[in-house]
C-alpha cells in the first residue's frame, strides 16, 4: 500500500488541515537538504602536502622545462644528424617518463618531484617494497657469489693473487649458481656451514 506524502510528514493521527501539508513538505525538504549540504565531504588528500603528479602544476612545469632544454639543444644540430636523433629519442623518453609518473598515481611535493611513500599504505607498496625486495635480492646475490668465490680460491697456493686477478671461468660458473642464493643460504644455515665456527 502506498501512502500519500502528507501521511508520511505529519505526526498527528487526524488530517485536520490540508493547507499546512505543502508547507511541512517544503520545511522537511529544506531541513534535509541543509543537512546533506552541510555534511563534510570525504577527504581526498592522500598524504599531507603531496598531490597526485598528474594534477601538480610544478610537475607539469618541470616537464615543460625539461623538454624546452632538450628542444634548445636540438636546434644546434642538423635535423637528421646523429646528435639530433639522440636528442629526439631523449625527448620521447622524457615525455614517456612524465606520462608514466602521472598514470601510476605517484604523489608530488611542492617541488614538483615524485616522492616515495614508505608509511605502510598498501596503495603505495609498488613504489618502495617491490624495488626494495629486488635490491635486497641483487645485493644478496652479489655478496653470495663473492663469498663463494673467496671460499673456492681459499685452498689455492696463492689465494691473494686470485683476489687481484680474478679467475673468470670460476667466477662465471659461480655467478650462474648464485641466482638461487636464498635457497643455498638457508641450506647452509640449517647444516651449520653458513658461518665459520670459532676456534
Amino acid at each position: 500500500m502506498i501512502l500519500p506524502l502528507d501521511y508520511l510528514l505529519t505526526c498527528s493521527a487526524s488530517q485536520s488541515s490540508t493547507n499546512d501539508s505543502p508547507l511541512k513538505a517544503f520545511s522537511a525538504a529544506l531541513a534535509l537538504s541543509s543537512i546533506l549540504l552541510s555534511a563534510p565531504l570525504p577527504a581526498v588528500a592522500d598524504i599531507s602536502g603531496l598531490t597526485p603528479c598528474k594534477e601538480s602544476k610544478q610537475f607539469a612545469k618541470r616537464e615543460k622545462q625539461s623538454l624546452k632544454k632538450l628542444e634548445s639543444s636540438l636546434k644546434l644540430y642538423a635535423p637528421d644528424s646523429a646528435p639530433a636523433l639522440a636528442i629526439k629519442a631523449t625527448m620521447e623518453k622524457t615525455k614517456r617518463r612524465f606520462d608514466n609518473y602521472g598514470k601510476q598515481g605517484l604523489l608530488c611535493g611542492a617541488d614538483g618531484l615524485p616522492h616515495l611513500i614508505v608509511s605502510g599504505d598498501q596503495r603505495h607498496w609498488g613504489e618502495f617494497i617491490t624495488p626494495g625486495i629486488l635490491f635486497l635480492y641483487i645485493a644478496g646475490w652479489i655478496g653470495w657469489v663473492g663469498r663463494s668465490y673467496l671460499i673456492a680460491i681459499s685452498d689455492d697456493k696463492k689465494p691473494a693473487m686470485k683476489e687481484i686477478i680474478i679467475d673468470v671461468p670460476l667466477a662465471s660458473s659461480l655467478v650462474f649458481r648464485g641466482f638461487s642464493w636464498p635457497v643455498a643460504a638457508y641450506r647452509e644455515f640449517v647444516n651449520g656451514d653458513l658461518v665459520v665456527k670459532d676456534v
